[in-house]
């Protein structure tokens, strides 16, 4: 049996898996320096930031936590359109066009941050930046799982994940690297809006790298054009069991709500950071990175066991085992004032994540035949980013405008911020729990006509 597990991964260890995860990588760390540099970028342009932040004794990042919020609403009400057109249209035309375009539009808008010279020019590129995710995130993901054997899926995706984690890692510190360099190079005389804005230079190479990588991609062949493909969005889709359809309504409906109860602390979270645990740009980028590198040294051996587990029913409660986990801890977040609490909280939450992503896809992905997963991975990401679109705005309003009072005993806007993300996590668990039930789905694909070994 081993000798066996170990010739299914080395057989999966192929160029695409490589050039993926290094893709990840490289446009994870893009991506998460220019949410650091942002929030700065965004005071400087409106004014409120008119000195480089060593030099301030506090900042106060609340008045600009509605714009911040309007920035992650922006992004992901942009992937909330196209995530599962384009997962639609890589089961119809294969993956690898749309991964070579998204890339290519993620590079351009790195660079036109640079030349962004208002708050409504910043929201602009944040939306192309969306459109650009929802063309690579889920067909990289259905790629993956088409280029891969059942046995070693979670692995793979955790690599992906992984990769991207290490992109989350290493992005703080690229920006408060580029921010220094760009001091450096600018001089004391600089303005704050010209050392804020060189720094997307640096990070338009980074980003080009990935678009250089993408024609190498290849696809594994016949799995896209036929079998229900060609029949519009829904085609395939509708044929799925009743037990499929309805664990991917849970999968779906649990994504809807998580997306609100991220999106809440997505739009706060380096805002609450600033404010309340360290000011500048690097102390920032190191708090940001040390839970990352925790989560990654996690993420591997955790999936690595998740797939010799192999039984489903074990696995679904792994994952609303860390699931729970998680939610809990993220309640407690809005009440640390220290850097070291900070990091521990952080990094358990960011180990219970990379336990639970990979785990998540590695599921969907057995529920449905290769042919289908780019409209499944798509649609999951697109209900995701409808919560996401809407919880920035409601975390950062709630924020701002209770930020100093006393909602109830011991919870100000700060702390409410957490508790409700929290909340909101725990309420969406049985939606997993009673939907999603892996003894009736594979009966139902033994009983269904064709060969059931479609669906993996």
């Amino acid at each position: 049996m081993v000798e066996r597990r170990r010739s299914q991964w080395s057989g999966a260890v192929t160029k695409n898996i490589a050039i993926l995860v290094t893709a990840s990588f490289i446009t994870a760390a893009g991506f998460s320096a220019a949410n650091l540099l942002l929030p700065y970028y965004i005071m400087a342009l409106l004014g409120i930031l008119k000195t480089l932040p060593e030099k301030l004794a506090s900042i106060n990042a609340s008045r600009v936590a509605l714009d911040v919020g309007g920035l992650v609403t922006a992004f992901m009400a942009a992937r909330a359109f196209i995530a599962a057109a384009s997962g639609w249209m890589s089961d119809r035309f294969g993956r690898k066009p749309m991964i070579v375009a998204g890339l290519g539009l993620y590079t351009l808008s790195q660079l036109a941050y640079y030349f962004s010279t208002s708050l409504w020019e910043i929201y602009l590129v944040r939306i192309v930046q969306g459109v650009a995710s929802a063309m690579t995130w889920p067909v990289a993901e259905a790629l993956i799982m088409d280029s891969v054997p059942p046995a070693v899926r979670t692995r793979a995706m955790s690599l992906y994940v992984i990769s991207f984690n290490l992109g989350n890692i290493v992005g703080p510190l690229l920006g408060s690297a580029a921010y220094a360099l760009a001091k450096e190079i600018l001089g004391p005389g600089a303005g704050v809006v010209d050392v804020f804005r060189y720094p997307f230079l640096l990070l338009a190479l980074v980003a080009a790298a990935t678009f250089l990588l993408s024609p190498l991609v290849r696809e594994p062949g016949g799995l896209h054009g036929h079998g229900g493909v060609g029949r519009g969005f829904r085609g395939g889709l509708r044929e799925l069991p009743v037990a499929v359809r309805r664990a991917l309504a849970g999968f779906y409906m649990n994504a809807l709500v998580n997306g609100v109860a991220v999106g809440i602390v997505s739009s706060v979270m380096i805002i609450y950071i600033i404010e309340f645990i360290a000011k500048t740009p690097e102390k920032v980028g190191v708090l940001m990175a040390l839970p990352a590198l925790f989560g990654v040294a996690v993420g591997y051996p955790a999936a690595r066991k998740l797939d010799h587990l192999g039984d489903e029913v074990a696995r679904k409660r792994v994952l609303i085992g860390a699931m729970a986990a998680s939610r809990t801890l993220l309640m407690i977040v809005g009440y640390i004032r220290s850097a070291a609490a900070f990091v521990v909280v952080a990094a358990a939450l960011n180990a219970l994540m990379n336990i639970m992503l990979p785990l998540i896809r590695s599921i969907e992905g057995g529920l449905v035949p290769p042919r289908l997963r780019g409209r499944v991975f798509g649609l999951h990401q697109g209900f995701f980013n409808i919560g996401m679109a809407f919880g920035p705005l409601l975390g950062a309003w709630i924020y701002q405008h209770y930020h100093d009072k006393v909602i109830l005993p011991g919870v100000t806007g700060v702390e409410a911020t957490f508790l409700l993300a929290g909340a909101l996590g725990l309420a969406a668990l049985p939606l997993i729990a009673i939907y999603y039930q892996p003894v009736a789905v594979q009966r139902a694909w033994a009983q269904a006509s064709g060969d059931p070994g479609a669906a993996h």
